[in-house]
């Protein structure tokens, strides 16, 4: 199958990505450059859509990232709270101490399990709440509406990871240290509060003593690395987000203006609709917040999700069918529609976990964060996403300030506009 995309279209595309880092620079989210990147799309979409709207919604977006600072603090304070122990105290006393130091770890497990690993509002309500919103066209059915069709972006930025750009591949490492010194401290100071309560002294436990200053001494500077992970307030706002997550939005744009141009291709009794989520780089908070608000109509018509993030390079597609980080995965049915897809456009595409295939790239993959597609799958609705992503070159660019419109390759935009189109063309072969 070939068709070609008109200079027009790929122009428009790579116009648009520039005009929103031109007119709204970094977006992180519940910014007010954020806010007004959504009033830019929405005029957009209403030129290509039979009706634009906002969804506006509130999250507490610095709990996403803002968890980490905090489970510096509590780790810090349980490290001091067991030296405590090696003092000549009372069985009480030591006991205490103990209890402090194997609470203040399990806690800070709970707040990365929940907001990390399964992207829960844990401790959210600790942090400031803020506006955001979801930009929605849709493109309207002739006759009743039995599916619908979505594809999507988000269009808020990352903060600015400093690790990243001071450590490069030294990021990664400090990341997965600190969650394997979070881990072995919880169970060490698990085994030692029971030992206390059932009456043992900590302090004549020496072996002890010197595996828990080891890890202290291996810890603090993987510690204090964490806590300058990012920048307090708009110091972190630095990002302007053209390969993350623009490229997906040019492209949402992109098919909105082809649907326009051929409506036929849609297939009967199917509603599209192109959205782009804020707050995604806050923990997929608009994503989440759109399946909830949309969910029985969603499943009732049968939805399938179409999710694009982070289109840069065009001899790197991946179909995003596991997502390791949130253990999120999608479905079968969508997954198979793009991989045909891929095959018929005779694109190097194949279905993929995210992170990648070598031991170091699924090492990364569990620390790499989820796509919007996590929303609708671990709701029980389809969706996969669509990644163009070089993992050598990312470390240059992603959630830093360089993440700007030359590093997105010339052609890969209209590469994944294609997928999208024969994708539709082949569900309506389908049905």
């Amino acid at each position: 199958m070939s068709f070609d995309i008109s200079q027009s279209d790929s122009d428009y595309m790579y116009s648009f990505i520039e005009r929103i880092i031109e007119e709204c620079g970094p977006r992180m989210p519940c910014s007010p450059q954020e806010a007004k990147s959504a009033e830019i799309i929405k005029t957009e979409f209403e030129k290509m859509c039979d009706s634009s709207h906002i969804e506006p919604f509130t999250c507490h977006p610095r709990a996403f990232i803002g968890y980490i600072k905090v489970m510096v603090v509590m780790m810090l304070i349980s490290f001091i709270s067991y030296f405590h122990t090696i003092l000549p105290l009372t069985l009480l006393l030591e006991q205490i101490f103990m209890g402090i130091s194997f609470t203040l770890n399990l806690g800070a497990f709970l707040i990365i399990w929940n907001e990390f690993f399964n992207y829960r509002e844990f401790i959210d309500p600790l942090f400031k709440k803020k506006a955001s919103q979801n930009v929605i066209g849709v493109i309207e059915s002739k006759k009743e509406v039995k599916n619908i069709l979505i594809f999507s972006g988000h269009h808020d930025s990352a903060l600015h990871f400093n690790l990243i750009t001071h450590l490069k591949i030294g990021y990664s490492i400090i990341v997965i240290l600190g969650l394997l010194i979070l881990i072995i401290w919880t169970g060490t100071s698990a085994i030692l509060f029971m030992l206390s309560i059932i009456g043992f002294k900590i302090a004549a436990f020496l072996l002890f003593q010197i595996f828990a200053l080891v890890l202290f001494v291996i810890g603090l500077p993987v510690l204090i690395g964490l806590w300058f992970f990012v920048s307090f307030g708009e110091k972190a706002n630095k990002v302007p987000g053209a390969v993350d997550n623009l490229s997906a939005v040019a492209i949402v744009l992109g098919l909105g203006k082809y649907l326009k141009q051929n409506p036929d291709i849609i297939p009967e009794n199917t509603e599209v609709r192109l959205i782009s989520f804020g707050c995604e780089e806050a923990g997929l908070r608009g994503a989440f917040r759109y399946v909830e608000e949309h969910h029985e109509e969603l499943k009732t018509k049968n939805a399938i999700c179409i999710n694009m993030d982070t289109i840069q390079s065009i001899n790197n597609f991946s179909i995003i069918d596991f997502e390791p980080t949130t253990r999120t995965k999608h479905s079968d049915h969508v997954v198979k529609i793009l991989t045909q897809s891929a095959k018929d456009l005779g694109m190097p595409a194949s279905k993929f976990s995210h992170g990648g295939s070598s031991f170091v790239e699924k090492l990364i993959g569990q620390v790499t964060g989820g796509t919007d597609a996590t929303a609708f799958s671990k709701a029980g609705l389809k969706a996969a996403s669509i990644v163009a992503m070089d993992l050598k070159q990312m470390l240059n660019f992603y959630h830093q300030p360089t993440d700007t419109p030359d590093k997105i390759e010339k052609g890969v935009l209209e590469q994944v506009l294609k997928l999208c189109i024969t994708s539709i063309k082949n569900i309506k072969n389908r049905s």
